[in-house]
C-alpha cells in the first residue's frame, strides 16, 4: 500500500518543523580561556625586538627626553640604515664603552609617543667581538 501524497507532504513538513525546532534549542558558547596556575596572563609572542649593528650617530631630542639613534644594519650598510626612537637618557648611557658591531635589544612595542612616532624602550647593548 503506497502512502497518500497528502500523507508524504505532512511527514516532510513535521520533519522540516522538527529539524527547525532542534536548531533554535541548540546554544553555543564560546570555550573560556583557561587560566594558569599563577593566575597572570600568558604571551605567547616574543615582545623584543633584536639589531645586529653599527650605531652611527645619535642626536637628543626635548633635551634628552627622547633620543634617537641612527645605524647601519649588519650586512645591509650599504643599503641603507635605520633609525630608531628611543625612550630617556639612558638610551645612550648603554652604549657608552662599545665600539662596532653592537646587537640590541628593545621592546618592540612602543609605550609613548613623540610627535607621532613610537618611543622604545632600550633593554640591552652588548659589543660583539
Amino acid at each position: 500500500m503506497m502512502p497518500s501524497k497528502k500523507f508524504s507532504a505532512f511527514a516532510l513538513f513535521f520533519a522540516g518543523a522538527l529539524l527547525l525546532f532542534a536548531a533554535s534549542m541548540a546554544h553555543c558558547t564560546k570555550a573560556a580561556p583557561r587560566p594558569n596556575s599563577l593566575g597572570i596572563e600568558e604571551s605567547y609572542t616574543n615582545p623584543n625586538t633584536y639589531l645586529l649593528a653599527v650605531p652611527l650617530e645619535a642626536v637628543a631630542l626635548e633635551d634628552g627626553k627622547y633620543v634617537t639613534i641612527r645605524f647601519a644594519p649588519y650586512n645591509t650598510y650599504a643599503l641603507y640604515d635605520e633609525s630608531i626612537l628611543f625612550c630617556g637618557v639612558d638610551s645612550v648611557r648603554k652604549f657608552e664603552g662599545k665600539s662596532g658591531v653592537v646587537v640590541m635589544t628593545y621592546e618592540t612595542r612602543a609605550h609613548t609617543m613623540y610627535r607621532g612616532l613610537g618611543c622604545h624602550e632600550l633593554i640591552s647593548v652588548f659589543e660583539v667581538k
